[in-house]
């Protein structure tokens, strides 16, 4: 496995239109390897003449520039590790992370050492080192908006399920175990391919291209379920549609933290021009508990890099155990309380008390800005399994 540095040049070499996401986040001091820091800055130099960038082109010039012990072929083996350079501002900001916590271990060392003699000097001193780690923590990417350019910005809705989804929604839904959230997103998924409502099956739309990516269920279980949806909805129209913008990956336990897991991910939405993922469950795709804000950064950081596409995503979690004080479950997912600050909407299933055949959608965190999210859905006996009650304030 290549290092998150090696992952930024291969990334680089892949695609160098993503120079500007890599320039964000990383100086070519960052690197720890100063070879690679040497590599980079050469790379920039080769960006701004003009120059093609590529693993022979670069590769051609490593013994001019006096870089030692790496060759031509190591830079071909390095992209087809990574596969895409979509994700290297991710790679990038692990890069820059690593560089700051090796300058603060530098100012800690110092200030043991200088420690020994004038106390008030050694002070001065790590104030010095702290002020200069954290200017290189400011990364400037452009003037300052007025009041005049915000409000000429378009406001409108790039709506891609109209008064629910935009593009770059985060949606979180937890729930009940057992009680049918994945059953939930799947069947939000299959109507947006299909072109219907996700709620309303006999209000159709123009449909959206979807991907699974599933860390949970087996293939044989999602084909089962999908057979269930595509009887429930006898409309040839919808299943030619499903078909053509329908497509699921079945993955085993990962770390989407580590650059050449998430750039698998980018590999299979690179495949199509997405509109909605729908990726979980989320403690499936770390190999440990997201249990503090430390956890849960880089994860929602990868994640992040996918809804930076223009993507909406749809993620499944676990709620936790606890109660909410009025002896009801705490739908809130389990783990970090970053999570709860992290999606655009958070919702929670759960079966209505005493209504065998209805569900409540229960908000776990405030809207970021009102949606159409039923609060109630009933079970159907045709069409699409969960629907909106026929009656009103289905919203309220």
């Amino acid at each position: 496995m290549i290092t998150v540095e090696q992952s930024v040049i291969a990334a680089l070499l892949l695609e160098e239109q993503y120079f500007p996401e890599a320039m964000k986040a990383v100086e070519a001091s960052d690197f720890g390897d100063v070879r690679l820091g040497e590599i980079y800055s050469r790379m920039l130099t080769m960006r701004e003449r003009g120059q093609g960038i590529d693993a022979m082109t670069v590769g051609l010039q490593l013994q001019e520039w006096g870089i030692r012990g790496i060759e031509a072929h190591d830079l071909h083996a390095w992209t087809s590790e990574v596969f895409t350079g979509a994700n290297v501002g991710f790679y990038a900001e692990q890069v820059a992370r690593e560089a700051s916590a090796r300058d603060l271990l530098a100012v800690a060392v110092k200030l043991r050492d200088d420690a020994e003699g004038d106390p008030g000097e050694a002070i001065r001193a790590a104030k010095e080192g702290l002020e200069a780690v954290e200017q290189k923590q400011v990364v400037d990417e452009g003037k300052l908006l007025g009041f005049n350019e915000l409000i000429a910005m378009p406001v409108e809705h790039d709506w891609l399920i109209s008064g629910l989804i935009e593009r770059q929604d985060r949606l979180m839904l937890t729930g009940v175990e057992g009680f049918g959230k994945t059953a939930l997103l799947r069947q939000f998924v299959f109507a947006a391919a299909a072109g219907i409502h996700p709620f309303r099956d006999y209000e159709q739309m123009p449909p959206k291209r979807v991907l699974v990516i599933d860390a949970e269920n087996t293939e044989r279980q999602w084909t089962r379920n999908l057979l269930n949806l595509a009887r429930r909805i006898p409309d040839p129209q919808a299943h030619a549609s499903v078909e053509h913008h329908f497509a699921a990956k079945m993955i085993p336990r990962g770390d989407i933290t580590k650059p050449r897991d998430l750039a698998k991910l980018h590999k299979y939405i690179d495949r199509h021009k997405l509109d909605i993922v729908m990726i979980g469950p989320l403690y499936r795709l770390v190999p440990g508990s997201i249990t503090n804000d430390d956890d849960a950064a880089p994860v929602l950081t990868a994640l992040d890099t996918i809804r930076d596409r223009g993507i909406a995503l749809l993620i499944e979690a676990h709620a936790g155990k606890s109660d909410n004080g009025k002896g009801a479950r705490n739908l809130a997912p389990r783990g970090s309380s970053a999570l709860l600050g992290w999606p655009e909407f958070g919702l929670g299933l759960q079966p209505a008390r005493g209504k065998p055949l209805e569900a409540e959608l229960v908000p776990w965190r405030g809207n970021r800005e009102e949606r159409l999210w039923p609060h109630r859905l009933v079970k159907a006996s045709t069409g699409l399994p969960w629907q909106i009650p026929d009656e009103g304030n289905w919203n309220r």
